[in-house]
């Protein structure tokens, strides 16, 4: 198995149909048959999907043409992936049924299109700007625009709303984005499954980190794994909760770690608790109240905060939570998610907080940072991973789950 590259390439999309009825047929000759092409032009998609994965997917026998162990692998992750188109297509056929209108049988659904065409539509959707795309991929901003309308045209549905100054996807595109995005991440696996199949763990590991995950757990899982695994990479995302679960589900991100609420809308994504968290209040060690071991809510209550946003998670739980002792809410003199500052202002003045001690672990064990002996009722939290199910997983997030795992039944230290 080659490795010229830190990211295993996807598979190239415009032959895995010819792959998926060699597989099928068990034979190059009825696979040409079937789609209407000449045998060379067959035997040449498969050994260009080969030399794109550096390995041998078929094996000549006198039953026919067999997929190798890699083989076996590459079409079960193209079964994936073909499922994916099928659905979206469905799911336009709905869409379209009242109007009379039907998506044309394009190249698209079946994946039938050159890579770089499918990754110039991903970049589009991140981007909302064919110059960005066109340098991000080192092309021209024409083709960018070609290659955005032949796939309108192709498919005969309104991919893109050109009203305003600005293009953006429709909620057709969106949903078409989605499928494709889906289908890819399967391509992606199967690379990076093969490649582990012959002792390389390579590939990009993408985290949605939440705040009580990043403090500490995902720190410390990922530097154990980079010293076993080097050829490993990791990009962290951080964001709301929704848009992090989200790009999980369209296999932007490999799993979410973090305090972890409720996801019925997406079925097939896989909670594990780790646990549970308790939010303790946080000052400096020399503060007033540091010293008193007697300090009661109301003289917390009468300090300076430093909170989240209204109607943000923490917000809420802490809302929660003084109403239940019967308390008026804190008077919250800065509003802040970010850590740095928020540690800073507890270092530099009289100020406190309420989060999860993990956040602050390193300055309470340091003893800059002290955590005030005030109960906060309501305010467990779990949390722990959310992933896709282990078929729809990479080695190396499989890898980091795992590891995670061993971290977050480490003993929390008490309050």
């Amino acid at each position: 198995m080659k490795s010229n590259s830190p990211e295993p390439a996807i598979p190239h999309t415009k032959h895995l149909r010819v792959f998926h009825a060699v597989c099928r047929l068990g034979s190059m000759t009825k696979a040409a048959d079937e789609l209407r092409r000449a045998p060379s032009a067959v035997q040449n998609s498969i050994q260009q999907l080969e030399e794109a994965l550096g390995v041998k997917l078929f094996e000549r026998t006198t039953r026919g043409m067999l997929p190798t162990d890699a083989g076996k692998v590459l079409e079960r992750r193209v079964e994936f992936a073909f499922e994916e188109m099928q659905a979206v297509r469905d799911a336009l056929k709905e869409i379209y049924e009242e109007s009379g209108l039907q998506p044309r049988n394009a190249p698209i659904f079946s994946l039938a299109v050159n890579e770089r065409r499918l990754a110039v539509l991903v970049a589009f959707s991140e981007h909302r700007h064919m110059g960005a795309v066109a340098q991000q991929m080192n092309i021209s901003q024409p083709a960018v625009s070609i290659a955005l309308r032949d796939m309108e045209v192709s498919t005969g549905l309104a991919l893109f709303d050109r009203s305003t100054s600005t293009i953006r996807l429709t909620s057709v595109g969106e949903l078409l984005l989605v499928h494709i995005k889906r289908a890819l991440t399967q391509l992606r696996l199967a690379a990076e499954e093969i490649a582990a199949m012959h002792g390389v763990m390579e590939g990009r590991v993408t985290i949605g980190a939440l705040p009580f995950g990043r403090a500490y757990i995902l720190p410390s899982a990922i530097a154990s794994l980079h010293k076993r695994y080097p050829q490993l990479h990791f990009t962290t995302v951080e964001g709301p909760f929704e848009t992090l679960t989200h790009g999980l589900w369209c296999g932007d991100i490999d799993l979410v770690l973090g305090a972890l609420r409720p996801v019925e809308q997406y079925a097939d994504l896989i909670r594990e608790d780790l646990f549970s968290d308790r939010m303790v209040v946080i000052a400096r060690a020399g503060h007033p109240l540091a010293a008193d071991q007697a300090c009661n809510v109301r003289e917390v209550l009468d300090a300076d905060w430093i909170l989240p946003r209204r109607r943000t998670p923490t917000r809420e739980v802490l809302r929660v939570a003084f109403a239940t002792l019967g308390m008026p809410q804190p008077g919250v003199a800065v509003e802040s998610s970010d850590l740095s500052m928020i540690r800073g202002l507890l270092l530099n003045s009289d100020m406190v907080t309420a989060a999860s001690r993990h956040l602050f672990q390193p300055e309470i064990d340091a003893g800059s940072l002290v955590v005030l002996p005030i109960d906060l009722p309501e305010t467990s939290r779990p949390i722990g991973i959310l992933r896709r199910t282990q078929d729809h997983s990479s080695p190396g997030a499989q890898l980091l789950i795992e590891e995670i795992r061993s971290m977050g039944h480490m003993p929390i230290n008490p309050c």
